[in-house]
């Protein structure tokens, strides 16, 4: 017998992730679209989120941001001031204060089974490089979503 599936909103979702992850525990969630490819793959792979005190450029944050949510690295931090950019995004950075953060992605994980620790020195030199790349950006994802 299959197992039933119950849709709910992100909102939903997420502000009950949230509120877990205020509570100190870590919270697994599904990912959707395209904005943090080619490192995180909506629609199959998920990620662990834990509530952190400190944050760092190169973080993947879930941040809530003019009532809805979004799952994006941190492009720059000045002050109380926050600037997110999803991976997978051409333009289009987003502003928020570091209240607004909720959580940071501590591993992604892909349906193989493997984890992938967004802190490794590996991982932030991939992340690095990705950032330096952005003029390409629009060749190299073009490309990529024809391989996926």
């Amino acid at each position: 017998m299959e197992p039933e599936k119950l849709i709910v909103s992100n909102s939903v979702l997420l502000g009950e992730a949230v509120l877990m992850l205020e509570n100190g525990k870590d919270v697994v969630i599904p990912t959707k679209g395209n904005s943090m490819l080619p490192f995180i793959r909506g629609e199959r792979d998920t990620v662990t989120l834990r509530k952190m005190d400190a944050y760092e450029v190169g973080d993947i944050v879930l941040a809530r941001m003019g009532g809805k949510y979004v799952l994006h690295r941190i492009w720059s931090l000045e002050g109380q001031k926050v600037t997110l950019m999803g991976d997978g995004n051409l333009r289009g950075k987003e502003a928020c204060g570091l209240g607004d953060l909720r959580g940071t992605v501590i591993s992604i994980n892909k349906p193989s089974g493997k984890t992938v620790d967004p802190f490794s020195d590996s991982h932030r030199r991939q992340a690095a490089a990705w950032r330096k790349l952005m003029p390409f950006r629009r060749i190299i994802l073009g490309v990529y979503r024809r391989l996926i």
